[in-house]
Order: structure tokens, then sequence, then C-alpha cells
């Protein structure tokens, strides 16, 4: 197929508006084995502009194929795949690249496109209403109308040699509009039960399902720590695919940070979280400028407002060689990489050693893993300020009232000067008599672009107490650790002592 001259500019434009990611793949090196962009929960059309753009950037790295792991629409309604599939189309039409080769469509569903039209966001009052535009009552129709393919509840595709097994989100709607359902089955066990023999153990290959694989990446927000457990993963497919070491995983649904480096495990598999490409990351749960549904509606609410977790735009690029996976972690806001490169080494097509400890195992990991380090001239500055702002009580917006405030800055932490890139911070409030310390109170806060690249995570984090809760005319100071996401703690800088009138 050729390409027209329009399309040529419009490809070599967007080539170049990447900046730095233009080149990540290694230009001049080998062609790998297989190259593959991966997004997740992309919710379109939220922001359609962000889709398009990562796609570009995909082309531009001439991909075999493209992976989105769940949560392609919002709210469930037909427009919303529509925009999915025709902003697909206008990249690559005919599922070709801008050079006219094939790229192939790896796209599944998550419970936002299968059950979305009963949360209260779709807006539907009735099933009768939301019938008539919803996903869930047309799939096989609608997914054959814009994609040309067939919908079911899991599949199996290849790509240059390397099979990826896809499984559509199943229902887990028991209620809807008070209508009683019953909960779909689970398509995973009974599919490698049937076609074990097909996945050879010198061979990896690849498994896609929007929600996380329990006890396996982290998705800090849906409970706590790296369990799932909330009713969607009971681990039954964390088990199934225990019998596959040549399997690697990718899931969606978390929307967590790839610069946590919990987003990536090894265990008897290898499973990998694709984060969110809408501009809608969660985070850890207790911080006060986070963003998780878990401090929703707190009481009282958090000190501080929100951080930019509008502008966590991220993806993958996957290369696949005869003896390693390389996963190259970007964003697309500023168009920068995130962290250095994943390298998952094969061994035979296994992607964990036959003995010894994988590469990625968590607790390996975390004892390896160095404290973040402020560099030497780092301060911690306190001021005072009147018109200070604490969260709404409905956990998103900012209280309007002003608030009389104790700020605490710092520098953030970074690999420019540090062993490792400071995740987080607590930030301690102690007070003393003689020689006695006891601390007043304790609180976690992000850096503002903790989220981000390196290069832009620069300006200074603030962690913000209630002037109120501070006892005056008493000698007190501000003690400020960094921790990497693994939760190990670095040597404090401390503020002076002082007194608060």
């Amino acid at each position: 197929m050729g390409i027209n001259r329009r399309d040529f500019m419009r490809a070599t434009a967007s080539f170049a508006a990447l900046g730095g990611l233009a080149s990540i793949a290694g230009e001049g090196a080998a062609r790998p084995n297989l190259r593959m962009g991966i997004l997740s929960d992309i919710h379109v059309p939220k922001d359609a502009k962000w889709f398009e753009k990562a796609l570009r950037y995909f082309d531009a790295q001439k991909v075999d194929g493209v992976l989105i792991t769940g949560d392609l629409t919002t709210w469930n309604k037909f427009h919303e795949f529509e925009t999915v599939a025709s902003t697909w189309f206008k990249v690559f039409p005919d599922d070709r690249r801008s050079d006219g080769e094939h790229v192939e469509r790896l796209f599944i569903t998550g419970n936002h496109d299968v059950d979305g039209f009963a949360y209260d966001g779709a807006k539907f009052k009735s099933e009768e209403e939301a019938r008539p535009e919803s996903f869930f009552f047309h799939r096989e129709e609608l997914w054959r109308r814009l994609f040309n393919e067939d919908y079911r509840p899991i599949s199996c595709r290849t790509v240059k040699g390397y099979k990826f097994v896809l499984r559509n989100w199943h229902s887990h709607l028991n209620k809807a509009f008070g209508k009683v359902r019953q909960r779909e089955e689970n398509p995973t066990p009974a599919f490698f039960a049937a076609h074990a023999d097909e996945f050879p153990p010198d061979k990896v290959f690849f498994y896609a399902q929007h929600d996380v694989l329990d006890n396996t990446v982290n998705a800090p927000w849906l409970v706590s720590g790296v369990r799932f457990g909330n009713g969607q993963d009971d681990g039954v497919n964390t088990k199934v695919l225990s019998r596959f070491p040549n399997c690697v995983a990718f899931t969606g649904h978390s929307h967590n940070t790839l610069t946590d480096e919990q987003s990536i495990w090894q265990g008897a598999f290898t499973a990998v979280n694709c984060s969110c490409e809408c501009g809608f990351a969660f985070s850890y749960p207790g911080r006060e400028n986070g963003f998780s549904v878990l401090d929703f509606n707190r009481d009282p609410p958090f000190e501080m407002p929100m951080f930019d977790h509008a502008s966590v735009i991220q993806g993958m690029l996957m290369d696949v060689l005869d003896d390693r996976i390389t996963l190259h972690r970007v964003e697309f806001k500023y168009d920068q990489t995130l962290g250095p490169d994943w390298v998952i080494p094969l061994f035979g097509g296994r992607t964990v050693p036959p003995s010894g400890t994988p590469k990625y195992d968590p607790k390996a990991r975390a004892a390896a893993a160095k404290p973040p380090v402020f560099r030497a001239d780092a301060k911690v500055a306190v001021r005072e300020v009147k018109d200070g702002h604490r969260r709404a009580k409905d956990g998103w917006h900012r209280d309007k009232e002003p608030r009389e405030q104790v700020i605490v800055s710092f520098p953030p932490v970074t690999t420019a000067h540090s062993p490792s890139r400071a995740f987080d911070f607590s930030v301690t409030a102690e007070t003393r008599i003689g020689d006695c310390k006891r601390v007043l109170q304790e609180r976690r806060v992000f850096s503002p672009n903790t989220f981000m690249a390196e290069a832009q995570d620069v300006e200074p984090a603030t962690c913000a107490f209630p002037r109120c809760e501070l006892p005056k005319r008493t000698d007190i100071r501000f003690v400020v650790r960094p921790l990497d996401c693994w939760g190990n703690v670095g040597k404090p800088i401390l503020s002076d002592w002082m007194r608060f009138a």
C-alpha cells in the first residue's frame, strides 16, 4: 500500500514533535524480532488527543502491533467506541503504518467498557435507557462493525511468530438498576486447560487482561499493598499462569505510575503493569497530596490539594529479541523516558531462570535497593501562611476557605545526586523538652512531579501542617526523610528548632 504526500508529511511532523522519544528504540541497532506499543486505560474520548499522539509515536517507531489492556472507554457508550476506532484508523488506515506495513491491533476491554453503563457517571436512569447505546448489550455486533473482527471472551493471536492471549472483561455486575445479574464466567482457566500444549516452554508468549493479577504488580489504590483481592481477580488466573514460566502478562486497571518499580514483577512468570494513558493516575493512599479512592471523603480532609495526576500520560514500547525483552517506559506530555529500561532476560523462552532468583523478584529488589539521599546542600525551609488551603471534604477539590498553615519545603531527590530516586517523603513535626524529643505529627507527601520523568522533578516539595495543631511557645522542628517505592528510608534533613507565637 502506498502513502500520499499529506499522510507522509503528517507522519514526519508527528515524528519530529516527539523530540527525545523519537530515537529511543536504538537507531542503527538490529531490528528486534517483535516491536509492540503498549497502552492501557486510555478512556477515550476523555482526551483522544493523547491517544492519537501515542499512536503516532508508535507509528514512528515502526511497531508491529499495539496492545491496549482495557478501559478503551469510560461509560460504555457507542460514541466512545466509535472515537477509539476513528482515532485508530486515522493513524493506521486499513491497519497499516505510514510506511504501508501492517500493524496488528490487539485491544481488550476493561470494566468501564463492559460494565460502565451501570456506573453513576454514565447517567443512565434505567436499563431500558442504557440498552440502545451501551456496548454491554451489543458487544459482538458493535465490535464487528467497528473493528472488523469477532469479539470473544478470550482469544489467541499470533504476531510475527509470538502468541498473545487476549482476555476481555467478563462482567462483574451483581446488580444494575435493581436487577440482580449473574457474574460472567472467567474464561482463562478453561482456555489454558484446553490449549496448554500450544505454549511450549522454549517460546515466550504474552497474556493480557485488564484487572491486576493477584499478588503480582502493585495496585496500591485497590486495597493495601500488592493485594488486589476485591473480587475482580481472586488469584485464579495467577495460579493458572504460574504453570508457564515463559509467560509475560500485561494488566491495566490500577492507573499506577510506571515510575513505581513495583510495576514489574517476577515469580513463577512475569507480570507488568501498563499504567494509564488518559491522564488520571492514582497514587498510594494516605499521602497529603495524593489521589486515591481510599482517601475520598476523608475526615478530617487532607491538608493539601492533590498533585497533578492529570498529566500522568504513560505507555511502553516493547522489543522482543532472542535473548531478552526490553520494556521502555515513556510519558507523552513532555515526551520523555520514565526511567531505565526494564530488560527481561530470556532463558530458552523462559522469562524466569530455571533456578535462582528472578531479576525482578520484588523481595530481592527491595533488599538490594539503596535508599534515596538528599544532596549535600539540601535544606528544609519553614514558613507560616494565613491563606493556605486544605482539600475539600469531597476529597477532590480545594477547600475555598483560607486556612492558617505551616508550610515545610525541601528539594526533590533524583538520581542526579542519589543512588535512587525518592518516591515520596515522610515529614515529621517534633518537639523537645530538655533532652527528650516527642513526635507531634507525621505526614507523607509526593513531590509535585514524582510520577513524571526525572527531568521534570525539579520543583521543591512541600508539606502543609495546620497551624492550629502545632503548640505555641514550644520548641518545634521538622524532619524530612526520603523513601523509595520499596519503603526504604534515607537519611533525614532537619530544620532548625523554632517557636511559633
